[in-house]
């Protein structure tokens, strides 16, 4: 799972700010978690508004930024969507045991047609996928035509 580590400190005017470490990367899941925070607070903030104290102006401002957030939020999504999914193509094509591992048989049967994240990999219910279920003694499944077959 993906972490953001930071600090809070005081900048040259003496401004609390986001203090982030050397080692800290850009990488696009940060990136969609800061959009989609500040698309957050910013609908928010926008439901409590009341004219007055703000201007109509500001306050379609403001929904303008959430629509544009939103945009840039939904592309950020699409493209970690597609990198997610090439990472678990990679492992069917590298013939592993397994996919994703569930804790029941109820879970195991509960997967989406949309998918599950697994290890930050996006696998979908698909020919193919295989799931190791822990409370039936470790056994791995394998879907095939829509049925789950023992392995």
């Amino acid at each position: 799972m993906p972490t953001i580590e930071y600090e809070i400190k005081l900048n040259d005017e003496g401004r609390p700010c986001i203090d982030l470490p050397p080692t800290y990367q850009q990488i696009p899941e940060n990136q969609f978690f800061v959009l989609e925070m500040a698309r957050y607070v910013l609908q928010k903030s926008h439901a409590g508004m009341k004219v007055p104290p703000f201007d109509q102006e500001t306050v379609d401002t403001v929904d303008v930024s959430i629509r544009m957030i939103g945009q840039i939020s939904d592309e950020v999504a699409r493209i970690l969507w597609h990198s997610m999914k090439a990472q678990a193509d990679l492992t069917f094509d590298m013939g592993q045991k397994f996919h994703v591992i569930c804790d029941s048989i109820e879970e195991r049967d509960s997967i989406s047609d949309k998918g599950i994240l697994y290890q930050e990999k996006l696998y979908l219910r698909q020919e193919g996928l295989k799931v190791l279920v822990r409370g039936e003694k470790y056994t791995v499944y394998e879907l095939r035509n829509d049925n789950w077959v023992e392995l």
